[in-house]
């Protein structure tokens, strides 16, 4: 048996006492308790994941043959949070995007923005503090849902030709699952959207103090050279708005503001309906696993036509492992956190970036 016969008497009078059952059985060595559905499921189910914490089970309600079963399994054990490497990656990750920023600055040739020191500094911490707000958005969830959830590994990047942006994101390892649909659009949601909104500022600022030349001005400047990237949609929306270009003209950017572009290419990449991203939670928590599979595929594609190359080979490699679901795959998913799963289409609209390669 995968749970202990000393805990399988008290963990099935816990299941009984919170729902009707009407058989049990086993299904690959785990205790199985076929239940009568009811109006207050998610709830009840909630209830009896905490009466089985003190004994160390976790229970996961599915749909099987057109029943609704509870299966038992034993629960992770707690694992200690790690400060160590969390911390130093962290440290890490502020120096490459500061040193990011700095490079970026050096090649600054137009009067009016900030030298390379507080390019450096302006560019790191605008970038930390998205990023933060993201991967906090995430934390904040597990926290209140009660998904064992490590702390974030943030990943530094050395700046490279052409690629100076000075980390890859960050990731949070998640020990247990969701406990049902509503908290995995909360743990996938979460975190783009306080990204999102923590960029807006950010972007609005900079913005606000990016310059707007005509191409023959810069190009006659000594040394001088222009090298225009896509923007996305919001940035396009914000210059039109704030800064009023004119067709002939571009706009050079404050370090803030390509701070709140890598913070909203970030965002889209994680929006990707893919595998563990957080677009995949969401899409796993709407329309099941098989759609989630299918959604997968469909993320590699829409990944080479915005020429995210990289990210779409790792969705492929990773796409093999699947989705866990939640706990409770059985309940649907509420009016709200439906609302909540759909508003991430403008945000993902908004953000994308079409990296112009094609």
């Amino acid at each position: 048996m995968v749970v202990s016969p000393e805990h399988f008497a008290a963990a099935r009078a816990a299941v009984e006492a919170s729902f009707p059952v009407q058989e049990v059985w086993f299904q690959n060595g785990r205790p199985a308790f076929t239940i009568v559905p009811g109006p207050n499921d998610k709830a009840r189910f909630l209830e009896l994941r905490e009466r089985l914490q003190g004994l160390g089970v976790l229970p996961m309600m599915r749909r099987h043959d057109g029943e609704t079963v509870i299966l038992l399994a034993p629960r992770p054990p707690a694992a200690p949070t790690a400060w160590r490497w969390p911390v130093l990656l962290f440290i890490g990750t502020l120096a490459t995007t500061f040193v990011a920023g700095y490079v970026n600055g050096l090649g600054n040739c137009v009067p009016g923005l900030p030298g390379a020191v507080p390019a450096g500094i302006a560019f790191g911490l605008s970038l930390m503090a998205i990023l933060v707000c993201h991967e906090m958005g995430h934390k904040v969830v597990s926290i209140w849902r009660g998904i064992d959830a490590s702390l974030p590994y943030f990943i530094p990047m050395p700046p490279l030709p052409g690629l100076a942006i000075g980390t890859l994101g960050a990731v949070i390892f998640t020990r247990t699952p969701a406990p049902n649909r509503d908290a995995l659009v909360e743990l996938g949601a979460s975190g783009p959207i306080a990204g999102f909104l923590a960029a807006i500022p950010i972007l609005i600022y900079g913005m606000r103090h990016s310059l707007v030349i005509s191409r023959a001005a810069i190009l006659a400047h000594p040394g001088c050279q222009l090298i225009e990237i896509p923007d996305p949609l919001l940035i396009r929306l914000m210059g039109n708005w704030l800064l009023h270009p004119s067709a002939s003209a571009v706009i050079i950017d404050h370090p803030m503001l390509f701070a709140g572009w890598v913070g909203l290419l970030v965002t889209s990449l994680n929006l990707l309906p893919a595998s563990m991203l957080d677009g995949g939670h969401v899409t796993r928590a709407m329309l099941g696993s098989r759609w989630h599979l299918i959604l997968s595929y469909i993320a590699v594609a829409v990944g080479l036509v915005l020429g995210y190359y990289l990210m779409s080979v790792l969705i492929l490699l990773i796409i093999r492992r699947g989705h866990p679901g939640p706990l409770d795959d059985a309940s649907v998913l509420s009016p709200v956190h439906i609302a909540v799963a759909v508003s991430l289409i403008p945000i993902f609209v908004l953000s994308a970036v079409r990296m112009g390669f094609f």
